[in-house]
């Protein structure tokens, strides 16, 4: 009995069933590459953020990403024309398949790390605010485009005074006024031209990220103020006015926080602006 002799497997059956060529590889790589781009520009971008400490800066590589997107699609596009021009629908449905799929994935991708970046963000208010604190007698006014007004405080105890803290901010700058009511008594007046010593050593201790401008003595509105410009290690990205101040017998501080260079300037026009104090 004659045997015929079994028919050769083909090497590489996906070329076999297409007729891929250089043609069709040529697709298939731009595809892929895109693929990766697109992928690896948001990989970066998430891990640039995560790893990014508060107030500091982070790279979303849009480049990368929007430029891989095309790629692919143009990719994957070029790769099903081909394969229908040769009348191999069937493949050219399985890409289209997976193209969709692979597209889902990263769009998933793009969307959990758009969601981490902005997960806090808030709307910020588009009208003015309002805020006054009889016990520390300040009043502050926000223009628009703040976050709502934060305020918190506790009452006295048999240990410790009153404490009052009001604070908003938005992309470019953060303002916080904060007091404890009466904490330097009555009995005789205090002058902060009085207290630059301590107060010296606490803002040199507070602004750790190093002193721009060492204390000095300011006059904004109707208040004497004891001021301080520097960076917090905390927030590297941000330059922060300090002043000190004595009104009501009490201690108040205001922090301003700003990404301007001119820091000072900017701090003193709207505390003297924003700001205003009066007795009872």
């Amino acid at each position: 009995m004659a045997f015929e002799p079994m028919p050769e497997e083909p090497q590489n059956p996906v070329e076999e069933a297409t007729g891929e060529d250089d043609t069709l590889r040529a697709a298939r790589r731009r595809m892929l590459y895109g693929l990766l781009w697109c992928v690896g520009g948001l990989i970066f971008s998430f891990v640039s953020y995560y790893f990014t400490e508060a107030g500091g800066r982070y790279i979303v590589a849009t480049g990368a990403i929007v430029w891989g997107a095309v790629q692919a699609v143009g990719g994957l596009a070029a790769y099903v024309r081909e394969l229908r021009s040769r009348g191999a629908y069937a493949a050219a449905r399985q890409a289209v398949v997976l193209g969709i799929c692979a597209g889902a994935v990263i769009a998933g991708l793009g969307y959990a790390s758009w969601r981490t970046v902005h997960a806090d963000d808030v709307e910020f208010v588009q009208t003015e605010q309002h805020y006054e604190c009889p016990e520390l007698g300040l009043r502050l006014t926000l223009p628009a485009g703040f976050s709502e007004l934060a305020a918190e405080g506790r009452e006295e105890t048999d240990s410790t005074y009153a404490y009052r803290k009001v604070s908003a901010w938005n992309d470019t700058r953060s303002v916080m006024v904060e007091g404890h009511v009466g904490n330097l008594g009555s009995e005789e007046p205090v002058r902060i031209d009085g207290l630059t010593s301590t107060l010296a050593a606490q803002a040199i201790e507070f602004l750790d990220g190093g002193l721009t401008h060492s204390g000095e003595i300011v006059e904004l509105g109707n208040a004497r103020m004891f001021r301080h410009v520097g960076r917090r290690a905390e927030y590297p990205g941000w330059n922060v006015v300090l002043y000190d101040l004595v009104h009501n017998e009490s201690l108040v501080s205001i922090y301003y926080y700003t990404d301007s260079d001119d820091a000072a300037a900017e701090a003193d026009a709207f505390v003297a602006d924003h700001v205003e104090f009066y007795l009872e």
